[in-house]
């Protein structure tokens, strides 16, 4: 397989010429059942985009805010990337369809970006990049316009991966906290650089937000003494989302706020899902799962495909040990002894949710895990419409095709699934379609503790699905199909 880091620098100049002519384009998606419009999206909502240019197949990130009227209009917004992070103004339109499907397209100084989405609520909402010449998916979320004047200030715990990280190109996750107050903070983080882990303490700095909650900020890694710049954007008071801006650097994150009892670490049954980047591959490795931690054990079943190789229903056993700032370091078994070394540090945002790291090995992974709201479900548990989103590879292709889906995922609540979504694979060359032969439909089983195997087709094809619930409300997903792999997250429309 051939590996995709070409010279980094080629591929942004690529990119920023592709964005810069524009491709617009529309779908026509099919309807089938809620009760959305275009007065669905009313207000600002912060985004975070991740994806891959398809010339070249390197990465970039984007975050921004957009600001939609309730009646079609993109009136204003600022946008941020990591080709151009000069906080470019943003106009643009949209549709909303009832089903909560929908194009948003977006003009900024770069030219065009067209997005097709799904709603899962008025103030929340699902991604993929639309456009031929780049494949990424993300979210959007409904700002508060309240908190967009003010520096954070609390502590709150954050997580950042840089494909092309700004100390050294390599790939970089990173996992900590930070207490702000003033505009200056001080916290530790764990970190996967290039599959070396370490566990250094840091400093930052936080510029005043203008009006849009867009500021500017520093992270300082006091080990190294190296500095990581970023963008920021306010979500909330108690959320925001930010880019790294070092020069050809590539990497994006989130924080959110701390509270409640972080010292007792993890406690009950959790959802989880990761991603990350494998010595092979740029986001080579996807992973979901379930794990239950009581008294410093913790055991677990994750679904997992790496480089295009799936790993099914696999156990798993560690032991865990908790500080009071709501770190917890997962390490190995040996025999009945908790060992010394470290597989995942996880860093507590409450007791309901954490963001995690993994320590090393062949890839730099992490992601979020959520507490289970059940621990009984059933087929029934699930019988509404969903909001779907999924980003990965077809690596089974000649060229390891690009690959993202958005749409709506219905579940019957005794076993029968239809996916009505819309695919960019970057192979066609021709962005976000309708899959030939429309729907997919097909069957799901469901486990007790949240699993869920749905197998889906239609004329054009099949599609194997593994999910990990949260709640009736929400699961991480992971495609099962050998050599292709996407993964992301469902919501319950609402």
């Amino acid at each position: 397989m051939t590996s995709h880091r070409v010279l980094l620098a080629v591929a942004l100049l690529v990119l920023a010429a592709a964005v810069a002519c524009g491709s617009g384009g529309g779908i026509s998606l099919p309807n089938p059942q809620g009760n959305f419009s275009n007065a669905s999206l009313n207000g600002s909502y912060v985004y975070e985009i991740h994806g891959f240019d398809t010339t070249v197949g390197n990465p970039y990130r984007q975050i921004g805010v957009f600001t939609a009227d309730g009646n079609g209009n993109i009136t204003g917004g600022s946008d941020d990337s990591s080709f151009s992070a000069t906080g470019t103004s943003v106009t643009g339109s949209y549709m909303i369809a009832k089903d909560g499907t929908g194009l948003i397209t977006i003009n900024t100084s770069l030219g065009s970006i067209t997005l097709a989405v799904t709603l899962a609520s008025t103030s929340r909402l699902q991604l993929i990049e639309s456009d031929a010449f780049v494949n990424a998916g993300g979210s959007a979320e409904l700002q508060s316009p309240s908190a967009t004047s003010a520096t954070p200030n609390g502590t709150y715990v954050f997580r950042l991966h840089q494909e092309v990280s700004a100390q050294s190109q390599a790939p970089a996750a990173e996992v900590g906290d930070l207490s702000i107050s003033s505009g200056s903070a001080t916290g530790s983080m764990d970190e996967n650089h290039a599959g070396v882990f370490s566990s250094p303490n840091v400093t930052a700095t936080f510029g005043t937000p203008s009006g849009l909650g867009r500021g500017t900020g520093t992270l300082v890694n006091s080990t190294t003494n190296f500095t990581t710049n970023f963008v920021y954007y306010i979500v909330d008071g108690n959320t925001f989302v930010l880019l790294v801006t070092n020069v050809n650097a590539v990497g994006s994150g989130r924080a959110e706020m701390q509270s409640g009892s972080v010292g007792n670490g993890l406690s009950g049954n959790y959802a989880f899902g990761s991603r990350g980047d494998h010595s092979t591959f740029f986001a080579g490795i996807a992973t979901v799962g379930q794990f239950n931690a009581a008294s410093g054990a913790l055991t677990g079943t994750l679904d997992s495909s790496q480089d295009g190789t799936i790993s099914s229903n696999a156990n798993f056993s560690f032991c865990y040990t908790a500080a009071a700032n709501g770190r917890v370091l997962v390490k190995d078994l040996s025999g009945n002894t908790c060992s010394n070394t470290v597989e995942q540090a996880f860093w507590m945002v409450n007791p309901g949710r954490a963001f995690f790291v993994n320590a090393g090995g062949g890839s730099v992974e992490d992601g979020t895990a959520d507490q289970q709201q059940s621990q009984n479900f059933l087929l029934s548990t699930f019988t509404q419409q969903y909001s779907i989103a999924m980003v990965g590879w077809d690596v089974f292709t000649q060229s390891a095709e690009l690959l993202s889906r958005v749409g709506t995922l219905q579940f019957d609540g005794a076993g029968k699934l239809t996916l009505n979504e819309v695919v960019n694979a970057s192979g066609s060359g021709a962005g976000a379609q309708i899959p030939t032969g429309g729907l997919l439909r097909g069957t799901y089983s469901t486990t007790s503790n949240g699993r869920i195997v749905g197998s889906l087709s239609n004329s054009g094809g099949a599609l194997n699905l593994v999910l990990y619930a949260v709640s009736g409300s929400e699961a991480y997903v992971l495609q099962t199909d050998p050599g292709s792999f996407t993964s992301g997250m469902i919501q319950l429309q609402q």
